[in-house]
């Protein structure tokens, strides 16, 4: 569910998923993400995203690996917090 965008800087970015009706944007961080510039650029990028007006949630692949219950209950709070219904799937 790779989407691409331009960043502000008009760069290709790659956000992990997208529910573009709902304005949700995902984020899925592995250890690479843990040094301070890949840290920094990803703040960066995560300010932007907010700042055109969507949403985003990060997560480390450890919780989508072991604790996916935990995952999808916050995917689902997030879409529904956007106004997302399970009939207007």
């Amino acid at each position: 569910m790779q989407e691409r965008r331009r960043d502000a800087d008009g760069r290709t970015r790659y956000l992990d998923a997208y529910w573009r009706r709902w304005g949700l944007h995902v984020e899925v961080d592995g250890a690479h993400h843990m040094d301070v510039r890949h840290w920094a650029a990803d703040l960066r990028r995560q300010n932007g995203v907010w700042i055109s007006g969507d949403r985003i949630l990060r997560f480390t692949a450890f919780d989508v690996r072991h604790r996916p219950d935990e995952v999808a209950a916050q995917l689902r709070a997030a879409l529904t917090a956007a106004g997302w219904r399970p009939d207007l799937a």
